[in-house]
């Protein structure tokens, strides 16, 4: 009867190498049918009964066992193709087994606009602006490309947003040619409100809509009711 088991075992392993799951629920079923037919047949039929409903629980367990193993395969195959299409139609390069590299999309450049040379004075040139007071912010932009650049905006503000303190308005520009620069002026005039204290004057440039903050400057102005 042992001889027989490992015969029949033998056999479902060699039909299912390529299925690990058929094979081993093969292998269980058959354990299981075995101890259970031995069990029945004994109780059933003695000595020769025990043998025999070992040998057909035996059997019924491999083949009940490497038809659940199988299923498994298929469903686990099956799964894994899902996987495979979804990966193969998924334009972003995402790998959700983690094995890919995710792409990361990169922010256009800046435009090729340089500000320099900002020039900031007031009336008095003593570093102060006092009530009625006017201040002029001057800056060069310049064009550092073979290209021309269009729709440019300068623009000068209080970043402290002082009520007393009105700032002329931005003025757009259509255009700069390849290799050249605009010189851009802007006027702060105190009110007779103004106090003691500062503003910040935030001075750039912005293309497109978009503002070029890598040539964004600040500069701090000391404010007071009457010169110092």
């Amino acid at each position: 009867m042992k001889k027989a088991f490992v015969w029949l075992m033998g056999a479902v392993l060699i039909v299912s190498a390529c299925s690990n799951n058929a094979a081993n629920g093969a292998y269980v079923g058959g354990e299981f049918g075995h101890i259970i037919g031995s069990a029945i047949g004994g109780i059933a039929g003695g000595w020769r009964g025990q043998h025999t409903g070992s040998l057909i629980g035996t059997v019924g367990g491999v083949v009940a066992g490497a038809a659940i193993g199988s299923a498994i395969d298929k469903s686990q195959e099956r799964r894994m193709e899902r996987v495979s299409t979804r990966r193969h139609h998924d334009d972003s390069g995402f790998d959700p087994q983690g094995r890919g590299d995710d792409r990361i999309m990169i922010e256009p450049a800046e435009a090729p606009l340089v500000v320099r040379n900002a020039i900031i004075t007031e009336t008095q040139h003593d570093g102060v602006l006092v009530r009625g007071e006017e201040c002029t912010v001057m800056f060069e932009i310049m064009n550092t490309s073979d290209e021309p650049v269009f729709d440019i905006l300068p623009f000068v503000e209080d970043a402290t947003g002082n009520k007393h303190v009105k700032v002329s308005n931005n003025l757009r520009i259509e255009s700069i040619g390849p290799r050249q620069g605009v010189r851009y002026t802007a006027t702060i005039l105190a009110d007779k409100r103004l106090k003691d204290g500062e503003i910040i004057v935030r001075l750039g440039v912005a293309q497109g809509g978009r503002e070029v903050t890598s040539q964004t400057r600040e500069y701090r102005v000391t404010t007071a009711k009457k010169p110092l």
